[in-house]
């Protein structure tokens, strides 16, 4: 028989639908089911069937009983004094299945099985076939039954969506949760689940159109605010859309899981143990390289992240990279402070404070820190969060003796069984039963290194052809042990153009590598540098830690560099790695033109073999700047070390507008010198000059206001030298902030006028435009309004002409501040709401909260003190989310 519960009820034999009576009838019938196997007593019965039952309810189900046993026959038990019994043998009823299936989607999940869970969570969902209570006549106690039974369906809705959502199966995840929440318009859940996935779709209006909808239902059905999350989810989409905000979930940063990880049992069991609940538990896993460090390390760190779902934070080090210096440990903390939330403006400068505010972040969270190859305890200390909710997996070469309870696991390498398990993981197991002896023979030959048994292993599985006996003669061919000799085998075996692609990777900057980068390098076509990136992944010569990221572990990459030194002829080296820098310049000079349309910059011509990147808009445009931050910080030193100065002051310049927005100042300051030394090493003056304003900006905002001065004070003495007034105007008009910002109004003001003057000299209408915004706020901060509108309006005018719209919003803003202090409120209500309608266009969350604190003091003036308490209790919560200490400012007003 089949009993189906999940939808309108029904029972089959052999496929044939059975009578199951009325509504009362069918009723009992459910409630039996809900509880099969099980004795349902007339009690229960009859608190399922009637709201107001009979004087006899006893009788009336007898006569439904029997009416069921007409179709069921022996399955429905009289059990006196007990009730009555259903029997349902297993796999007969459709609840059970979904049990079962949502039983494996919750351990797959536990096992970080997504894709296994995603399945498990489908199927259970697709055994609903609509809404079990519309055909019954239902008492308190059955109602209350299905309201349960309902929510199990809700909760592995929520499941699978958010397993979903990891998956990246958005329009799937969206349709669903849009029915759900038309359903269950109060779920609230649903509706955080369905503004994800409307954000991760870069559908970020409807995510906000979704907040409002829920929002609409609970004031309007429960007469409260919706809950924490999502009110917190809204902010955060709300934050996303302006240039400073982190992206959703960047606290959960491990790298991928491997597939083919074999072994290590014991050491996994040591590293996944609980430790001691009082303090953090710090995990060093220490051994040589290639020895699966790294490997072990992602393994615990996947086996863990159940036990510390809060947070999940990594970082490679670099403490043995033949190519670039040691992770700074500052520069690492600012960037786990911005994964946590911190906006860059935010992040003190000291090591010390940000490792205060690092562990003040974690503070009772369940984190988790992998920290991949430390050079050792100095640059390790500062990163270890201070609270016992805490743990931390680090890799290291070397032992890190001096840690405080630091928990050492040696790794060796590989015993011959587990190389030989790693051999028939990845070649297969008939293979190499076939040969044990032979599969013992390649473990040794590969000195019982990882690195060397899977990429022999790789071979052969690549050549069914082969016995493990072959292998073992190429391997005795090729002579030596280790590694080296597995590596030679690999790249002697690829065809010439994997080859040459293999060994310019040893070329490319930074940590790793897209096939837009390496076709650059190579000078070919994206599709033909992704297609061949992908085989070298399969031939275990690149790794992956995110999809369409590769990069050379560090035996590799040396290994690449000695082959491209050896093969490729020094004109050849020097025009790949010119092609690569041409790459990252010209594509930063398209995210250039999306971040700031103002900007210009001569950049020069690059070869016809480089295709740089173009962007839709500016949030993609940003988020190619974030993604490649590391490895556009590394081209600039490498320009400069191999004698590309051009580049590498260029690209610098390109990347000061990202560097602003999102406040890395550690980046700026260290791209700037750099740029600024090669542009003097090249006696290129012009070039020097506008590496000399750029770096006074870094240097007052990081508050170093002397030197900022000396900067700029230097630059002038450049332009003036050669002539170039054009750079001269905006020289002038930074040394004037500087000035502003030490409180010497005259000298600021000196300096406006100045940059004013040569602005109008040169027709320069943006220019004009800024220096005249810079002085009327001089005016109105020393109480000249008149003044200060009068200029404020010219600038206005000026921007109206050349369609800026955020430069626009911050004079109106402005405006509408000097119409306060003239007392003229109404006018300075019509500037400002004026202003916040153009940030709300832009989605520039900082210019909303500015503007809102100032309409409510507009307001305030007006008299509409419910209007101002509205402006400000927005404009608080805005500050807040930014984490801007004027928030404090603006709750006082409250």
């Amino acid at each position: 028989m089949e009993f189906l519960l999940l939808g309108p009820l029904g029972v089959r034999r052999e496929g044939a639908p059975l009578e199951l009576g009325g509504p009362r009838q069918r009723a009992v019938l459910t409630m039996l089911l809900l509880h099969a196997n099980q004795a349902v007593s007339v009690a229960q019965l009859t608190d399922a069937v009637w709201d107001v039952p009979p004087v006899s309810p006893e009788s009336n189900l007898r006569t439904y009983v029997a009416g069921l046993r007409r179709s069921l026959g022996d399955r429905l038990l009289t059990r006196p004094g007990h009730g009555y019994l259903l029997v349902v043998e297993p796999g007969e009823l459709d609840l059970d299945a979904f049990d079962e299936l949502v039983r494996a989607g919750e351990t797959a999940l536990a096992g970080n099985d997504v894709e296994a869970a995603a399945e498990a969570f489908a199927g259970a969902l697709a055994r609903w076939r609509g809404i079990p209570t519309a055909e019954l006549d239902a008492g308190p106690l059955l109602r209350a039954e299905l309201t349960r039974l309902q929510e199990r369906r809700l909760t592995a809705v929520e499941r699978y969506a958010k397993v979903a959502l990891e998956l990246g199966r958005f329009d799937d995840v969206i349709d669903r949760l849009r029915r759900e929440t038309a359903l269950h318009p109060l779920r609230e859940e649903l509706w955080a689940q369905l503004m994800l996935a409307l954000d991760r779709s870069g559908r970020r209006g409807e995510a906000l159109e979704a907040y409002t909808a829920v929002r609409k239902h609970v004031v309007e059905q429960v007469g409260v605010e919706p809950g924490t999350r999502l009110r917190q989810l809204h902010q955060v989409i709300l934050a996303s859309r302006a240039p400073s905000a982190a992206a959703l979930n960047a606290y959960r940063q491990l790298p991928m899981d491997i597939a083919e990880f074999t072994g290590r049992e014991a050491e996994l069991r040591a590293l996944c143990e609980p430790g001691p609940r009082s303090t953090v538990v710090i995990s060093a896993i220490e051994g040589m390289a290639g020895v699966g460090k790294t490997k072990l390390a992602v393994r615990a760190a996947h086996r863990l992240a159940e036990r510390y779902p809060d947070v999940q934070l990594w970082a490679d080090l670099h403490g043995f990279d033949p190519d670039e210096l040691p992770s700074d440990p500052a520069a690492v903390l600012e960037s786990f402070l911005r994964l946590l939330g911190v906006p860059g403006g935010q992040i003190p400068e000291s090591l010390e404070e940000r490792a205060a505010l690092y562990r003040d972040r974690l503070a009772g969270r369940r984190a988790l820190v992998l920290l991949d190859n430390a050079a050792g305890e100095d640059q390790v200390r500062p990163l270890l969060p201070g609270s016992p909710t805490c743990t931390v997996l680090i890799t290291s070469r070397r032992t890190l003796l001096h840690l405080d309870g630091v928990k050492s696991v040696q790794l060796d390498v590989f015993t011959t069984g587990e190389a030989v398990a790693l051999l028939a993981r990845i070649a297969g197991a008939d293979r190499v039963d076939a040969d044990r002896e032979a599969a013992a023979r390649v473990a040794e030959l590969c000195g019982h290194l990882p690195i060397a048994v899977a990429l022999a292993a790789k071979r052969l599985a690549r050549r069914p052809q082969w016995t493990v006996l072959d292998l073992v003669s190429q391997l005795e061919r090729g002579g030596g042990l280790g590694a080296r000799g597995v590596f030679d085998l690999s790249y002697q075996a690829l065809p010439e153009h994997q080859r040459r692609l293999f060994r310019l990777l040893g070329l490319h900057p930074g940590e790793d590598v897209t096939a837009e980068s390496a076709a650059a390098l190579a000078g070919l076509t994206a599709y033909e540098a992704g297609d061949l990136l992908e085989t070298l992944l399969d031939e275990h010569l690149l790794q992956q830690h995110t999809p369409g990221r590769y990069g050379l572990h560090d035996l590799l990459r040396a290994y690449a560099v000695e082959q491209v030194t050896a093969t490729e002829p020094p004109p050849a080296r020097a025009l790949a790695r010119r092609r690569v820098l041409d790459w990252y310049v010209r594509t930063s000079w398209e995210a250039v033109r999306r971040l700031n349309p103002q900007r210009k910059l001569d950049i020069g011509t690059c070869d016809p073999a480089v295709h740089p990147r173009t962007f839709a808009d500016r949030d993609a445009a940003l988020l190619w700047c974030d993604t490649e931050r590391a490895n556009l910080v590394a081209a600039v030193r490498d320009a400069a070390e191999h004698d590309l100065p051009e580049r590498a002051w260029t690209l610098a310049q390109c990347l000061w507008d990202f560097f602003n927005l999102r406040k890395h100042w550690t980046d700026w300051l260290d791209t700037h010198e750099v740029g600024l030394r090669a542009a003097r090493a090249a006696g290129d003056r012009a070039a020097e000059g506008r590496m000399l304003i750029t770096l006074g900006i870094a240097l007052r905002e990081v508050r170093r206001h002397d030197e900022a001065v000396d900067s700029y004070q230097r630059a002038l003495a450049i332009f003036r030298a050669i002539g170039d007034r054009e750079r001269e105007e905006p020289t002038w008009n930074n040394l004037g902030i500087v000035h502003l910002v030490q409180q010497r109004p005259d000298d600021a003001l000196e300096c406006f006028e100045r940059a004013a003057s040569i602005a109008r000299e040169l027709g320069n209408l943006h220019s004009e435009a800024v220096t005249l915004n810079n002085i009327a706020l001089l005016h109105a901060e020393a109480g000249r309004y008149d003044a200060a509108l009068e200029r404020y309006l010219r600038a206005l005018e000026i921007r109206q002409e050349i369609k800026d719209p955020y430069s626009e919003a911050i004079l109106l803003n402005n405006i509408g501040e000097v119409h306060r202090g003239l007392l003229d409120f109404p006018s300075a209500v019509a500037h400002i709401e004026r202003a916040l309608e153009t940030f709300r266009e832009i989605g520039d969350v900082y210019g909303q909260a500015e503007s809102l604190d100032n309409l409510g003091l507009a307001l305030h003036g007006l008299g509409d003190r419910r209007g101002a308490e509205k402006c400000w209790i927005e404009s608080a919560a805005l500050f807040e989310e930014l984490g801007e200490p004027k928030a404090a400012e603006v709750r006082d007003r409250l």
